[in-house]
């Protein structure tokens, strides 16, 4: 090639232009000498140049870049005069020819003087980045792939890196969707990402994740600048927005997890910032929660629950029941059936809520078998009830799991067979999404329960994706319109006009509506003048037992007159809350500091304990000069007056809220408040009613705690073995720098959150760990002490066999019971101590029975300790136990020269331990009293760390 190129007769200027002609990048040559730059045709089209040739490239190009990247391309200009790089590759937004920006890689590189360092010329090649992989075409960011892979990269060059993800998540972005339309919601996502990233720090990045989520990524940012982004992003979220012209308020959730921290990979890190952002939105959403290791366990926990129900189901559904609510004719509130919904109480008597079990049941399959089991009781139940209301009917919930069950419909023909029911007694109630998935088993299954003449029923219509008009074509036979339409019927017209549509729509396609969440007169009456065919909510009743059920709305003819004398006892309430005199008399009642705000942020009245607490020296003083009982900015540098206003703005969007806050009294001195603003219905309006709660003898009483725990801090590591503390609830609350040390940890709390992965996940015993250290702490906690060997393990694996010690301390927890101390000693050592003890008794044995004589060992006390098995032998004896037992009964009376055979042992022995060998002739006696003439040779061998042996090695002369 090089020679090709020496050859041809071809300038630059035509290379270029060749160059040009073929390639789809937007290539460009910038002379840094004299400022000269030149573009190729695409890029003059594309992003709008007067001409290919320019000069002032800098100025030119930084005109055309997004404000966010404007300083960071300044700096990298300004760079490539003192880098010495000789290439470069950038992502930026670039204003183009129709004004909008778009992402562009730029790839380049630099030709230096060879004398100075300086560039002399520039060569590019731009790539748009739109409709790549990487690019989100809905809101323009780059993807979080391409973060993914950013951050490996660094990752992989400079693994000491700190850095922070925060997952944000719009709440209830469905609903919004399903309240206008996809493209609708698709400009939101729009616009929040622009003003999302005006918001932004410089070195913080914004990209799409998934649906309504998007990823902030801050390479060394710390937690509370991460947490100061969410609370940017939070107040922003909570204003008032006009997409398209029309208004939209939403909120924002968010999970935020720390490299290396949370983990040292982008799997994990996403993993536990999605966990971390699903805690957030079951929290109440709109706040930002920090990933946590303790809910890894709550995954444990689930695995246990699902556990525990499979247990349930082998044993006949034992601790699974139905419980029923009322579904009543919208007009006279006459009960035409219910709604049967299920229940599970574990082995132990708690009652576990079907958001929690619910899922379990669905992701472990165990939905099939329950879900039959409820079907068979429901039907069972309904048939007992039509004896007393003949058109009785009885809704039940059928998962998604089950209808792709090739066999679903067989079998629940097979329970209307058994239980004598008609299909039309029977409700099957299906979520909206399951109309509107492309699955052909579902499409089937829906298909032939109609053919079993069943009914449909389409539960929580309006939070999907089902437009009214795809509704009008569904073949479903009940439309049950979602609660979330009910709550905000008096004050949002929309939704108003959406039930009244519904309504409609179903009742020209011959379809009934029913209305689900209806909790109050006003509510009913409503929904009454709609025409709605039947109501179901709190209004009537919550669910109930069977018994209770029965009694109340079967058997006793229910038909809605107690509710009539609840709505003359809610007149009356109505009555005594216009009475003024006794408004005051119930705020002065309350125990607690009680102010009444309106929506201009006027105090309209407080009570005696406001007056009490602040020390003002009136109602009238306190109101006037509130603002004086706040100090001018709060701890975390917050303007006290606007983050009230804030509060109270949020109140009113929100309807409750609750806070920390600062005061000071009337001289000045400090005055910590819990705050809790509820809103409150007021004269066709709200009002927000704030209670103060003052925290100061609370906070003393957590600093004397906070000393009581330094000195049991100081206690603790103090202490030379591995320590914990328990409490009742099986809790590791506390551990000393000697624990730490032991699983080479360095912060404590990763160490309590992470404590059961320091153990295997069962004992070598076969036991649980979890379960086998929860029976050893009830222990010690009824006995007062256990101990035990156990089996711990470092994070990396290496195990660590130990021996704990449990002890219970009286009134040592917080709340003055008592907690248990479990001190661990590590037995590595001690462990490889009698390991090598254990070799070195075998080494020893194995050469004693490979010596050829008989070998018999002494210490200095003439205590015999050993014999080999040529000993046993020469004496005839069955075991070396039997030598070692009694070694005198194998010496006759007298040796052949007359003396006492104990007498001359004890000649010879003495001789060995002052000489250290001695060689002599001996006669010894079998079992048989055979005489066996040896020669024996005594030996006093120096032992370095234990008392001196002395060996007798005999030679039989037969």
């Amino acid at each position: 090639m090089e020679n090709l190129f020496k050859n041809m007769d071809m300038d630059a200027g035509i290379l270029y232009d060749l160059l040009s002609s073929i390639c789809n990048d937007y290539l460009y040559i910038w002379d840094t000498h004299k400022d000269l730059f030149q573009v190729s045709p695409n890029m003059v089209s594309d992003f709008g140049f007067e001409e290919s040739g320019m000069a002032h490239y800098r100025q030119t190009m930084l005109e055309r870049i997004h404000p966010r990247d404007y300083e960071r391309l300044k700096k990298h200009f300004a760079g490539l005069w003192h880098s010495g790089e000789e290439s470069f590759s950038l992502n930026y937004q670039m204003l183009n020819a129709s004004g909008s920006y778009i992402w562009v890689n730029d790839q380049g590189r630099v030709r230096r003087n060879p004398r100075t360092g300086e560039p002399m010329v520039i060569l590019g090649a731009m790539k748009s980045l739109e409709g790549c992989e990487y690019t989100d075409d809905v809101t323009g960011l780059m993807h979080h792939r391409f973060c993914q892979e950013k951050i490996q990269s660094i990752l992989d060059e400079a693994p000491e890196i700190r850095f922070r993800l925060m997952l944000l998540g719009i709440d209830e972005f469905n609903k919004i969707n399903t309240l206008n339309s996809r493209a609708f919601g698709d400009q939101v996502l729009k616009a929040t990402a622009e003003n999302l990233l005006q918001a932004l720090p410089e070195e913080v990045n914004l990209y799409r994740y998934e649906g309504d989520q998007f990823l902030v990524a801050g390479a060394g940012a710390t937690r509370e600048e991460m947490l100061n982004i969410y609370r940017h992003v939070q107040q922003y979220a909570l204003r008032s927005h006009r997409v398209e012209g029309q208004p939209c308020r939403f909120s924002v959730s968010a999970g935020l997890v720390a490299y290396p921290e949370d983990g040292d990979n982008w799997s994990d890190l996403e993993k536990k910032a999605a966990i971390a952002l699903k805690r957030a939105k079951l929290n109440g959403k709109n706040q930002c929660v920090e990933f946590k290791h303790s809910m890894l366990r709550e995954q444990i926990d689930n695995q246990l629950l699902t556990n525990c129900m499979a247990e349930s189901v082998e044993k006949d559904f034992e601790g699974f029941r139905l419980v029923f609510q009322p579904l009543c004719g919208a007009r006279e509130l006459t009960i035409i059936g219910a709604e049967a919904l299920l229940r599970y109480r574990m082995p132990d008597g708690r009652e576990i809520s079907p958001v929690e079990f619910i899922p379990l049941l669905e992701n472990s399959r165990l939905i099939i078998p329950v879900g039959l089991w409820v079907l068979e009781q429901a039907a069972a139940v309904c048939r007992e009830w039509m004896k007393w209301i003949p058109d009785f009917m009885m809704n039940v919930n059928v998962s998604y799991i089950q209808l792709k069950e090739t066999d679903f419909c067989q079998k629940a023909e097979a329970v209307l067979r058994r239980q004598g029911l008609a299909p039309e007694n029977l409700v099957l109630e299906l979520t909206e999404s399951y109309f509107m998935k492309e699955d052909d088993n579902v499409r089937d299954a829906l298909r032939r329960l109609r053919g079993l003449k069943l009914r449909l029923a389409m539960d929580d219509f309006g939070t999907g994706y089902s437009s009214l008009e795809r509704l009008a074509d569904l073949e479903v036979d009940i439309v049950k319109v979602d609660r979330f339409f009910v709550q905000s019927l008096h004050i949002s017209r929309h939704n108003r006009d959406f039930i009244e549509s519904v309504i409609r729509l179903c009742h020209n396609r011959r379809k009934k509506v029913c209305v689900e969440g209806v909790e109050t007169q006003e509510e009913w009456e409503s929904i009454r003048l709609m025409n709605a065919d039947t109501i179901q909510g709190f209004y009537i009743s919550r669910p109930v037992e069977q018994d209770f059920f029965f009694s109340h709305y079967v058997a006793a003819s229910f038909d809605g007159k107690g509710l009539l004398g609840a709505i003359d006892r809610k007149r009356l309430q109505d009555h005594l809350v216009n009475d003024r005199e006794l408004l005051f008399a119930m705020m002065n009642a309350t125990p607690l500091s009680l102010m009444i705000w309106n929506r201009q942020f006027e105090i309209l009245a407080c009570n005696e304990e406001a007056v009490r607490l602040f020390g003002a020296e009136s109602r009238s003083a306190l109101i006037e000069g509130f603002n004086s009982y706040s100090p001018p900015t709060q701890l975390d540098g917050e303007n006290s007056e606007i983050g009230v206003h804030d509060r109270i703005v949020e109140t009113f969007l929100k309807g409750r809220n609750q806070f920390k806050w600062l005061h000071v009294d009337h001289q000045g001195r400090r005055l910590p408040v819990e705050v809790t603003c509820v809103r409150i219905p007021y004269q066709d309006d709200c009002v927000v009613a704030s209670y103060a709660r003052d925290l100061r003898a609370e906070l003393e009483a957590e600093q004397s705690g906070r000393r009581f725990r330094e000195r049991l801090r100081a206690l603790l590591d103090a202490t030379p073995l591995c320590l914990n503390l328990w409490n009742k609830q099986f809790e590791n609350t506390m551990c000393n720098k000697e624990a730490m040390k032991l699983f080479e940890l360095e912060d404590e709390r990763d160490y309590l959150e992470r404590f059961y992965e320091l153990s295997p996940e069962r004992q070598p015993d076969g036991q649980l760990s979890v379960e086998k250290a929860n029976t050893k702490i009830t222990e010690a906690m009824r006995t007062g002490r256990a101990q035990f060997r156990w089996l711990h393990q470092r994070l990396d694996g290496t195990p660590i066999p130990c021996e704990v010690t449990l002890v219970r301390i009286e009134h040592l927890d917080d709340d003055g019971s008592a907690m248990v101390a479990g001190y661990t000693r590590d037995l590595r050592e001690q462990a490889a101590a009698e390991k090598m003890q254990r070799v070195l008794s075998a080494r020893v044995r194995a050469v004693m029975d490979a010596t050829p004589l008989s070998c018999i060992l002494w210490n200095v006390r003439e205590e015999i300790l050993d014999c080999n098995q040529m000993a046993v032998k020469l004496f005839s004896a069955g075991s070396a136990e039997d030598v070692l037992k009694d070694f005198d009964s194998f010496l006759p009376q007298y040796q052949p020269d007359g003396t006492p055979s104990l007498d001359k042992k004890e000649t010879y022995f003495k001789e060995v331990k002052e000489k250290g060998h001695c060689s002599f002739e001996w006669l010894y006696e079998n079992r048989q009293r055979e005489k066996i003439p040896c020669e024996v040779t005594l030996v006093r061998a120096a032992m370095e760390e234990d008392e001196d042996i002395i060996i007798a090695y005999n030679r039989d002369l037969r």
